[in-house]
């Protein structure tokens, strides 16, 4: 009798080189080492997981999960997001979350857009950290708000220049701040709790909206407290399951007082379409009340832990600057005196490896200095391959 052969699961590598990927978002290169995309590995998505959550949810809740759902996302879910997030934010540990201050969303970026069309006219002001998330860039200039940058140092954006910032804006208009202060895209790092509530000093002197983006809690084994667990007037924050469950479920949510809550709720776009990604909403929920979504989210801290090490372990030392982050997806690397990040990505491509130039995550910036790279979608040996390539492709640009 023959013995069954194990079971041979395809890499990340395996999935991304197909032929047939018209339907996600990716762009495969044959021979290159892709360090720019900020995916989770298609391999590790938890594909049983949800199919069994799915099935759980017909069964449990019947024709209510595919009907149009409540504006603010369905109760069940709503109150998920809650618990998880009185267990996950430790700042949130004695008040606790509740299911009232929680409305889900088509992802962080869709709750994005969602405060900016109901709270933002063009010609508002929104300031930024620097460097900050590229595509909310975007995003801003797609609602005409003018973005401007902050002055800042190694403990982040500037709390004095944030107060010039506020004075110099007229009056007439909105002023928000969009801060990414945990596991930041692309820096890896978070803001230490002084520097945070300095800022949260100026925000509330100025009638400033911050606007938390903290899609990376999930990432990590213990984040520190989200902004919003420290002052829930003055700051909203933005959630997603797109890092640790499934991007392509496009289920995240907001966080924010009761007004802000019911403002968004009773939005025309959701009294005409009802609770934004219902049915996928449900199966997170069901996902976070089994626990399955604890185990799925700890295999990825790990997974994610693993392969920051190896990368950063890979990496020459003497020609790179850079912090290891405790959770994120992303290093931020300096480059040596006289290397632009232009010719840092031209070098690394002709040597068969793609990194993120850091010009688009700096505001008005002719040189970053900086490249990003990421580290969640490949696994372990190719990390230290695309390292390998990087090493020899700026090593070639020295004198």
């Amino acid at each position: 009798m023959t013995a069954s052969q194990p079971t041979v699961h395809p890499t990340a590598a395996d999935l991304l080189a197909a032929d047939a990927l018209a339907d996600v978002q990716y762009e495969h290169t044959d021979g290159v080492i892709d360090l720019t995309w900020g995916h989770p590995d298609p391999s590790a998505l938890a594909s049983e997981a949800v199919a069994e959550a799915a099935q759980s949810a017909l069964a449990t809740h019947g024709w209510q999960a595919l009907t149009y759902g409540a504006p603010c996302g369905a109760a069940f879910t709503r109150a998920a997001i809650a618990s998880l997030l009185t267990r996950t934010d430790t700042g949130s540990e004695t008040a606790g979350v509740t299911a009232d201050e929680v409305i889900v969303t088509a992802g962080s970026s869709g709750g994005l857009d969602l405060l900016l069309t109901l709270l933002a006219r063009p010609g508002d002001v929104v300031v930024v950290e620097q460097p900050t998330y590229f595509l909310a860039l975007r995003m801003f200039a797609d609602h005409g708000v003018q973005v401007v940058g902050l002055d800042g140092d190694a403990d982040g954006p500037s709390s004095a220049d944030l107060q010039r910032k506020a004075e110099a804006t007229s009056k007439q208009k909105n002023l928000f701040m969009y801060l990414v202060p945990t596991f930041a895209n692309p820096t890896g790092r978070c803001l230490p709790t002084s520097r945070i509530d300095e800022l949260l000093s100026v925000a509330r002197s100025n009638s400033i909206l911050v606007i938390e983006d903290d899609v990376y809690r999930d990432t990590a084994p213990a984040p520190p407290p989200s902004m919003w667990s420290r002052d829930r007037d003055v700051v909203v924050r933005l959630g997603s399951f797109s890092k640790s469950l499934a991007p392509g479920m496009r289920v995240g949510f907001i966080t924010g007082g009761s007004d802000l809550i019911t403002q968004i709720g009773a939005c025309g776009l959701l009294d005409s379409g009802g609770g934004l990604n219902h049915f996928a909403s449900m199966i997170v929920g069901e996902l976070i009340g089994s626990g399955r979504f604890d185990e799925i989210a700890a295999a990825g801290k790990r997974r994610y832990t693993e392969r920051c090490a190896a990368l950063a372990e890979a990496l020459d030392a003497k020609l790179f600057t850079f912090t290891i982050p405790a959770g994120g997806y992303f290093l931020w690397l300096a480059l040596p005196e006289g290397v632009s990040s232009a010719g840092a990505v031209s070098a690394a491509r002709a040597a068969g490896v793609l990194v993120s130039d850091g010009r688009p995550f700096l505001v008005d910036a002719p040189d970053a200095g900086h490249i990003r790279l990421s580290f969640s979608m490949l696994d372990v040996d190719l990390l230290r391959e695309g390292a390998t390539r990087l090493n020899r492709a700026i090593a070639s640009l020295m004198p």
